[in-house]
């Protein structure tokens, strides 16, 4: 591990440490103020945490088996820049079909990223990703029908626009630096 890497590790966890001590005084407070309301914080937080670790659990899981299975050249074949408008359809496609909440998803970016996928195919699927075809029932419900399809539809070749534009402009950026 980088010395880089180190100072964001420690800088992250200051920060995660800081937000808990927050939560925590704000908790306390609000518990001093009403216990009732104080004791459906901790029971509505306490699910929330338990539901949360057995997602990021599942997830870290699927990570594992991925870098066993998948080879870094498989990967990159597969989202990396040889893959070209496939990867890039697949990366805006497959993560409307799947759950999750940002704790898993950027996990799993990081390591595909590892792996070789590109720039593009990670921006495509954290944008694709918000899609998520489950909620699609909930949605078409409070906003209707036309809504729901057209926002389903778009998501895909917004994402691959993302990817793309996002991608050129990290490329950019990276040039700067180096001049």
């Amino acid at each position: 591990m980088s010395g880089e890497e180190k100072n964001g590790n420690k800088k992250l966890a200051k920060d995660a440490l800081l937000y808990v001590i927050i939560t925590l005084v704000i908790w306390g407070i609000a518990s001093i103020i009403s216990i009732d309301k104080g004791l459906l914080v901790g029971e509505v937080a306490y699910g929330a945490f338990v539901k949360a670790i057995e997602i990021i659990i599942a997830v870290f899981i699927i990570i594992g088996l991925i870098q066993a299975w998948v080879s870094s050249q498989k990967l990159s074949k597969i989202l990396g820049k040889e893959a070209g408008w496939k990867g890039l359809a697949l990366a805006s496609t497959i993560p409307i079909f799947i759950g999750g909440s940002l704790f898993t998803i950027f996990p799993l970016m990081k390591m595909l990223r590892e792996k070789g996928a590109s720039v593009a195919t990670v921006l495509a699927f954290i944008a694709a990703w918000g899609g998520k075809a489950p909620l699609l029932p909930l949605e078409v419900e409070f906003l209707g029908a036309k809504f729901a399809i057209l926002r389903l539809l778009l998501i895909i070749p917004f994402a691959i626009f993302m990817g793309i534009m996002g991608e050129l402009i990290l490329e950019k950026w990276a040039k700067k630096e180096v001049i």
